[in-house]
């Protein structure tokens, strides 16, 4: 009788990786242009501004995901001061922000901040007549960092968590701080300019990291990563949070102007990392017909976005317990991007000698690494195809050649093989007319896995040219060959 303890290791070991796969982000991780953000001056007694609101009503529609916007109602203009019996949309903080010489040399609604940046010397404050054409500027433009965020709202304790990342693409010097507003949508009142009950739209509620935002840190490098997060009660408040939206933007203290930023509504989130799924955990070879023949698990990408495949394990580690090859490789290249949808068979076959009943286990992971992370593939043997020297069926043995990597390659590549008896081998390289240029290895070599490595030359040690070239395994029973690819 064997010792479960194999057994027990291999849930451990899966629930081990299974952790490292749940590992999520909510920003994007690759360079992106920076996304414009528009902060508004507007009141319920400014004639003008519900032709201002239309027009960054079209430009959100323009500029899905890429233009946001909060409208800000503050105390120090008569333009805000509320209808009687209307709600009062003023906040103070606002007060500061609309304020000279803050906003240059002068105020007026409507208004508006287009990433805070000086577009006339001295004036931060610009007119609706520009707003496109600023947003425009700001999209095509470059950003050092990438901006994301996942939010929740508990509607029995009414609190609001809101998670905030920020990632650098770019290395920046001198120091940033991050910006996070709660917005309002579908409040009304009356309206001066227009008729009858008006809706109004982005009206700022709070912000969740203070006046002027919440230091990130100083001179970052690229690959730096932030999280923040913010809680908000909403028991005294009591806002709608069906209507409400959040935006976070990060402020460069040098220049004052906005870096990028993200918007999304209550309960949303604004980025889902590619995700790339396993059809199965773990293959479970248990009889010699599966080691041979082989077992397939797929990769697949669930997402909307395309997943970049940066490596995956070709064969067994050396030295291991099982050896296995993935075969055929279905790669040509690293990085492989899988789109949306798209998924990659990955056929693993394990050299063995016999088949008996089920039992226990040995194991052993295959890895793949994407650009989000690192996962895992389980595989799990039969020990008695190990141990047993007699069975309900004996099977031939085979030698096992897997793909090179890398493929293609430039100066070096690595072949590995399985000899499963101590026997003559020849490993040869041909060009794709069949004609032998290099032998890479020629006599009896022991049992097992073997690696070696070809650098690009013949025999006569001169470099050959680039193209496909055919690489042949030679053993008492076999003759297996592939092709490589060299490149210079």
């Amino acid at each position: 009788m064997k010792p479960v303890a194999s057994i027990f290791f291999a849930i451990v070991l899966m629930a081990a990786f299974s952790l490292n796969m749940f590992s999520q982000h909510y920003v994007p991780m690759e360079p992106l242009n920076k996304n414009v953000i528009y902060e508004e001056f507007t009141g319920v007694k400014c004639v003008n501004c519900p032709s201002g609101h239309a027009v960054l009503a079209q430009i959100l529609a323009a500029n899905p995901e890429r233009a946001f916007v909060v409208a800000y109602h503050p105390f120090n203009s008569s333009y805000t001061l509320p209808y009687a019996g209307d709600p009062d949309f003023r906040r103070h903080y606002a007060d500061s922000l609309y304020m000279t010489p803050w906003c240059g040399t002068s105020r007026y609604m409507p208004s508006a901040f287009v990433h805070r940046r000086l577009w006339v010397p001295g004036e931060r404050l610009t007119e609706r007549t520009n707003w496109v054409a600023y947003g425009n500027t700001i999209m095509s433009e470059p950003s050092p960092l990438n901006v994301g965020m996942a939010t929740n709202y508990n509607s029995d304790t009414k609190i609001l968590s809101v998670l905030v990342d920020v990632y650098y693409t770019a290395g920046i010097s001198g120091s940033h701080n991050l910006m996070v507003t709660l917005a309002e949508n579908n409040l009304q009142s009356q309206q001066l300019g227009a008729t009858g009950i008006y809706t109004h739209k982005h009206t700022f509620r709070e912000s969740f990291a203070g006046q002027w935002g919440d230091p990130l840190s100083d001179n970052t490098p690229a690959g730096t990563f932030h999280t923040r997060q913010f809680t908000f009660d909403n028991t005294t408040t009591n806002y709608n949070m069906e209507n409400c939206e959040l935006m976070a933007f990060v402020i460069d203290n040098t220049s004052e102007e906005v870096v990028s930023g993200i918007g999304c509504m209550v309960g949303d989130t604004t980025f889902i990392t590619p995700d790339v799924s396993l059809s199965v955990d773990t293959l479970y070879f248990t009889t010699a017909v599966q080691c041979l023949d082989g077992l397939t698990a797929i990769i697949k990408n669930n997402t909307s976005i395309p997943l970049v495949l940066n490596d995956v394990q070709p064969a067994s580690a050396v030295p291991s317990q099982i050896n296995w090859v993935v075969d055929p490789w279905p790669f040509t290249t690293f990085p492989q991007t899988l789109n949306p949808g798209d998924s990659v068979n990955l056929t693993i076959h394990v050299a063995l000698p016999v088949d008996n009943p089920l039992i226990g286990f040995y194991l052993d992971s295959l890895y793949f690494i994407s650009n989000v992370d690192t996962r895992y593939l389980m595989i799990a043997v039969d020990q008695d195809l190990y141990t047993s020297v007699t069975g309900t069926g004996q099977t031939a043995i085979k030698a096992m050649l897997s793909n090179n990597y890398p493929n293609p390659f430039r100066t070096h590549t690595t072949f590995e093989y399985y000899n499963p008896v101590s026997s003559e081998v020849k490993l040869e390289i041909m060009n794709i007319n069949g004609q032998l240029v290099r032998v890479l290895q020629s006599g009896k070599t022991n049992s097992g896995k073997h690696t070696v490595t070809w650098d690009g030359l013949d025999d006569d040690g001169y470099g050959l040219p680039e193209g496909i070239y055919l690489y042949r395994l030679t053993t008492d029973q076999q003759v297996i060959t592939r092709r490589c690819i060299m490149m210079r």
